[in-house]
């Protein structure tokens, strides 16, 4: 039985023994010449396959590890921004706050420095200050409210008992008693324009003001002292057939960005 079995074989391990002693004495050559000339393109074509499928499988996988080194550093770019934020905004706040101080120890009256925590609106198309600081730390209607720098940004309008309201320079009926440092010491009185700007009114026709001159408080004003900064003239409005002259006067400052300001106890 065994025999039967593997007499199947027997022929096929004679063949391939012939074959084997034919290829060695090279009779086989000639056809296998022939044999790789007709398989050899398309071993070619079976080659180039080959290394186009594994060229897009090392770029697929490349691509996939530069989407996640991309989406890491996005990541990490997205912390690193947050934290320079936040150390720019504590830089700010610092420096904001070493101004205040260094003005208000260069001054004998009592300042109370306070954080602006919203914008509200006073007037139509206008917008006022809340402050953190109110009756309690000493505060009342008609103060003057200044910057770090010192330059007078309006005055306290309501007051209650933690927070008071402000109302900007360039606020309408935020008006201050001015005088223009020329050689006149020409007087008049500023009140907002529109939000943007600050108008100066009543000034004599006679009197010669020009375009840079620096407008500060004049201290006839109650309870407001005189030489603090509220702008410098940016244009005059004059007519030789009218009683008084006019005159634009801008902030040295952005007043849209104030954070800590102090106001002025007399």
């Amino acid at each position: 039985m065994r025999l039967k079995k593997n007499q199947p074989v027997i022929p096929f391990l004679i063949i391939a023994l012939v074959l084997f002693f034919l290829h060695i004495i090279g009779v086989l050559r000639p056809i296998e010449n022939f044999l790789s000339y007709l398989v050899k393109p398309l071993a070619g074509r079976f080659y180039a396959a080959g290394t186009d499928i594994k060229t897009a499988y090392d770029a697929n996988n490349n691509q996939e590890d530069l989407a996640q080194q991309v989406e890491r550093l996005e990541k990490e770019l997205a912390v690193l921004t947050v934290i320079n934020s936040r150390t720019m905004e504590v830089e700010e706040e610092n420096r904001k706050l070493r101004e205040t101080l260094d003005f208000n120890q260069s001054n004998s009256a009592r300042m109370v420095v306070a954080s602006v925590i919203a914008k509200e609106s006073i007037v139509e198309d206008n917008s006022g200050l809340i402050i953190n600081r109110g009756s309690r730390d000493g505060l009342s209607s008609g103060l003057a409210v200044i910057s770090g720098e010192g330059f007078i940004v309006g005055k306290v309008l309501e007051v209650k008992d933690t927070t008071a309201k402000i109302c900007l320079t360039t606020n309408t009926n935020c008006q201050l008693a001015a005088a223009i440092q020329n050689s006149d010491k020409t007087q008049g009185v500023t009140d907002g324009d529109l939000g943007l700007t600050i108008k100066m009114s009543y000034i004599p026709q006679l009197e010669k003001i020009a375009a840079g001159d620096i407008v500060i408080t004049s201290g006839l004003g109650e309870r407001i002292a005189r030489g603090l900064v509220i702008g410098k003239i940016a244009q005059v409005h004059s007519e030789s057939n009218e009683v008084w002259q006019e005159a634009t006067i801008e902030p040295l400052i952005d007043l849209d960005n104030l954070t800590i300001v102090s106001v002025i106890i007399p």
